[in-house]
């Protein structure tokens, strides 16, 4: 009976340990999966933890059941949730830690409150069972505090300075308390030793969630000077090609002023002669493209011309794009960006080998992107180019902001260098919302 109230109590701590550590993991990092599937994989989870702590932790030591837990938790934060593998092991190390600490003085102030041993301790099961259930309670309830009060960070997947600083912190953790189980004569000064650890933990995980918030503000108001200075400039290319568009109405109704003129005097050999000059003119449109999109042809049209001026062969593939309903600061972002980029990549290339691939086409309820342009090596590691410019942080948010946009939208998108050549390409979704 008492061995089944231990593996009941076990049960029970395992469970509330991993909700505890799910309360942490939403109050630090956004979920990946919503609805259903989060709570199917959090089942599984349970299940595996409650098989393990019952019939497999005993029988294989302490130091299998602190890698099988850790390993758990780790696992369920990279699955459920948006986060780089640094944090997540850094939030799961802590939390587990301070775990085992509360385990520890809890019993230890039990046991010199009531003036008991260890083992009498243990075997006064109303009290050890009042005081299992009362800690647990209050740890999840802290954990629960916590997740109201911290908003989760997005953090993305860019390298900072502080990863190798905030890996040593959850390895100094691990060791310390692999050292609890390996010398258990000397346990207390172990613990001790543990807890010092886990306030440096706590304090370092809150400086460093400060640091990844700093950095982060910091990326987005560079990100949005780029959105506004892109922005500016398709403003610019609207403003010069409604200007065109004007003076070409103006010399069109001059010229027919002219025609009539001429029919009219009966100067039929010299109308024939204006009208075919009239033709030649027409045929030198001012528009390289023309999707039936005023702001979409503003963008590539401008792009087109300067690419010309730097000696770029712009190669443009589009369709009618007039019944396009996605909004158009989004889909002229993303453009932008993407042209400038290739465009800022074939100028660094010989002369002969300066070229961009544009195709742009509609259809279905969905708008295809392809770009694909001659570039240098470029390394691409966990979906983040990596930059060879002197301050990276004021660089590389073309494609950053490429990538927010997209996913915003829920639109599919690749990007790889392949035989001398970055190529991009987007299934984007046609919707106003």
């Amino acid at each position: 009976m008492v061995e089944i109230w231990g593996n009941v109590l076990s049960l029970i701590g395992s469970i509330v340990s991993l909700g505890v550590q799910i309360a942490l993991c939403d109050s630090f990092f956004p979920r990946k999966n919503r609805g259903n599937l989060h709570w199917i994989i959090v089942a599984i989870e349970v299940l595996a933890i409650s098989v393990f702590s019952i019939f497999v932790s005993s029988s294989y030591g302490y130091t299998l059941k602190i890698l099988f837990e850790v390993t758990l938790y780790y696992v369920l934060c990279i699955t459920l949730y948006q986060s780089r593998w640094d944090r997540c092991l850094f939030v799961i190390v802590t939390t587990y830690a301070v775990l085992y600490s509360a385990s520890y003085w809890t019993n230890s102030l039990c046991t010199s409150l009531f003036h008991l041993s260890h083992e009498e301790y243990i075997w006064n099961i109303p009290l050890y069972s009042s005081v299992f259930l009362l800690r647990l309670a209050l740890l999840l309830v802290v954990a629960l505090i916590i997740r109201k009060y911290h908003p989760p960070l997005s953090v993305g997947k860019q390298a900072r300075a502080w990863v190798p600083l905030s890996v040593v912190f959850p390895l100094s953790t691990l060791l310390i308390i692999w050292q609890i189980y390996t010398f258990p004569n000397e346990q207390q000064t172990w613990q001790i030793c543990l807890l010092i650890l886990d306030v440096v933990d706590v304090v370092a995980l809150l400086l460093l969630d400060h640091l990844e918030q700093s950095a982060v503000n910091r990326e987005k108001m560079v990100a949005a000077a780029e959105r506004a200075h892109v922005q500016d400039e398709n403003i610019q290319a609207l403003s010069q090609a409604y200007a065109g568009q004007r003076k070409m109405t103006h010399d069109y109704r001059a010229q027919l002023a002219t025609l009539s003129g001429l029919l009219e005097q009966g100067n039929l050999e010299e109308a024939k002669a204006f009208l075919s000059e009239m033709k030649s003119r027409q045929s030198e449109r001012i528009l390289l493209i023309n999707t039936h999109n005023a702001a979409i042809d503003a963008v590539l049209n401008q792009k087109g011309y300067a690419g010309r001026r730097q000696g770029i062969d712009m190669r443009f593939r589009v369709n009618d794009l007039s019944a396009l309903k996605l909004p158009r600061v989004d889909v002229t972002i993303v453009l932008t960006n993407l042209l400038d980029n290739a465009m800022e990549a074939c100028v660094q290339m010989p002369e002969t080998e300066r070229w961009v691939s544009v195709q742009i086409l509609y259809g279905q309820g969905l708008l295809s992107i392809s770009i694909i342009n001659p570039t240098r090596p470029v390394q691409i590691t966990g979906g983040q180019i990596a930059t060879t410019k002197s301050d990276p942080l004021l660089h590389g948010f073309g494609l950053s902001n490429v990538e927010d946009i997209l996913d915003k939208y829920h639109a599919e998108y690749t990007f790889s260098f392949e035989d001398g050549r970055f190529i991009f390409t987007a299934d984007w979704p046609d919707t106003d919302n």
